[in-house]
Order: structure tokens, then C-alpha cells, then sequence
């Protein structure tokens, strides 16, 4: 308990003997001075434990919508049924080697298509931010104020050079915007097939296997799937940083 923390917190357990010590040294009696040192003791225990702030929560990756018949979303519904195939290969498995790694492959697949989805949501937030940049308005509107800049007067050269940077700027934002969408694209495909590839090898290796498990043929799998939730994670964490 916290209040219990605070009573055996070194700081309160000193003021408490200093208070019992002024009570005896102005001649109170020795219980009286023990029964103020203690009330210090539990005053300040309960102030500190109300005062102190609790420890923040972890905060929840967010999930953005996705939207309606995107490709982001076609290939989300492509790693979704990726997922509920290796679910359903899992369950039908006879006990054994096999099935025992293919159920600790599981919560991976289910923690890679969490990651697939976020993804998604991003190339959706992505691709409607770049709906409002009008490229080709904004390059148009860039050459005509590199045209009046070369022949500008003195008085007028600053209000253009600010012009013309607030437009590169748009310009900049369309480029990392387009970068981002087509790097969150690549690997929700990428993402996508290489569950469809792992289903595909775990049903092989079901038909294959009916006396013998080929270990190195399963870790293979281990290592197939690790290398799709290392690839669509970096590329969570890279786009996080690129688009704040």
C-alpha cells in the first residue's frame, strides 16, 4: 500500500523522532512526546501518499480508420485472412512438435497483423493529408514567383522570397508525405504476402509431416515470420519518426 510506503519512508521516519525529541526536551512526558512523534509520522505519510501522483499509464499505439476501398485496406483484408488461415491450420493440427511451434508462432501473427493495421490507418491518415496539397497548383504557383523574383525590385524581393519559401514548404510536405504513403504501401503488401507464404508453407509441411517433423523445415518457419513482424515494425517506427 502506498500510505505503508510513506510510514516507512526514511525522511518521515526522521521528522517523526525529531518531533518525539522537542516534545521531550521541553519536559513532556515520555509517552506524550512517543504519541506526537507518531501523529507526525501518520500525518505525513497520509499527506504525501494523497499528494503524490500516481505512475502514468502506458499509452496505447492509436489505431487511425481505414479507408473504404483503399489499397491499404485491400491489403489488410489480404493479411487478415493470412492470419485466420494460420488460426485455423494451428487448431487443426494433431499434437506434436508441430503443432506446439505453430501455436507459439500464433500470438506473433496476431501481434504482426495489429502492426499490418496500424499501418493501414496511417497510409489512409497519409494519403488524405496528401489530398490537400495540390501539386501541381502549388508548382505552378512556385515558377510564376521564381519568374517574378528574377526581375523583382529591392522593395518587393523579401514579401516574394517569403512567398516563394511558404510554397516549397507545401512542396516538401507533398514529397515526405508521398515517400511515407508509398514505404507504408510496400510493406503492407510485403506484410500481406508473406503471411499468405507462411499459411501456404504450414499447410506443405501439414500434408508432409504425418510421422516425422523436419526441424529445420519449422524453423525456417520461426525465422520466416520473425523477419515479417522485424520488417512491418522498422517500418512503423520509420514512419512514426518521419511524420511525427
Amino acid at each position: 500500500m502506498k500510505f505503508a510506503r510513506e510510514l516507512a519512508e526514511p525522511w518521515g521516519l526522521l521528522l517523526a523522532a525529531t518531533s518525539a525529541g522537542v516534545a521531550w526536551a521541553v519536559q513532556l512526558p515520555v509517552l506524550v512526546a512517543l504519541l506526537i512523534g507518531v501523529a507526525v509520522l501518520a500525518a505525513r505519510a497520509g499527506v504525501a501518499s494523497l499528494g503524490r501522483e500516481s505512475a502514468p499509464e502506458r499509452r496505447e499505439a492509436r489505431v487511425l480508420d481505414v479507408a473504404p476501398g483503399s489499397d491499404e485496406e485491400n491489403w489488410l483484408r489480404r493479411a487478415e485472412g493470412a492470419a485466420d488461415g494460420f488460426a485455423s491450420l494451428s487448431s487443426s493440427l494433431d499434437a506434436g512438435p508441430l503443432a506446439d511451434r505453430v501455436a507459439d508462432m500464433e500470438p506473433v501473427v496476431r501481434e504482426t497483423l495489429a502492426t499490418l493495421e496500424r499501418l493501414a490507418g496511417r497510409a489512409s491518415a497519409t494519403g488524405k493529408a496528401l489530398s490537400r496539397v495540390d501539386l501541381d497548383a502549388v508548382t505552378r504557383e512556385r515558377r510564376r514567383l521564381e519568374r517574378s523574383l528574377s526581375s523583382a525590385r529591392e522593395e518587393v524581393r523579401g514579401d516574394l522570397e517569403q512567398a516563394l519559401a511558404a510554397v516549397q514548404a507545401q512542396e516538401d510536405v507533398h514529397t515526405r508525405l508521398s515517400g511515407a504513403r508509398d514505404k507504408l504501401l510496400a510493406q503492407l503488401q510485403s506484410g500481406a504476402l508473406g503471411l499468405d507464404s507462411l499459411v501456404a508453407r504450414v499447410a506443405e509441411l501439414t500434408a508432409a509431416t504425418d510421422f516425422a517433423v523436419d526441424t529445420g523445415a519449422v524453423r525456417e518457419l520461426s525465422d520466416q515470420l520473425e523477419g515479417i513482424r522485424q520488417g512491418v515494425l522498422e517500418t512503423e517506427q520509420a514512419t512514426r519518426k518521419s511524420l511525427g
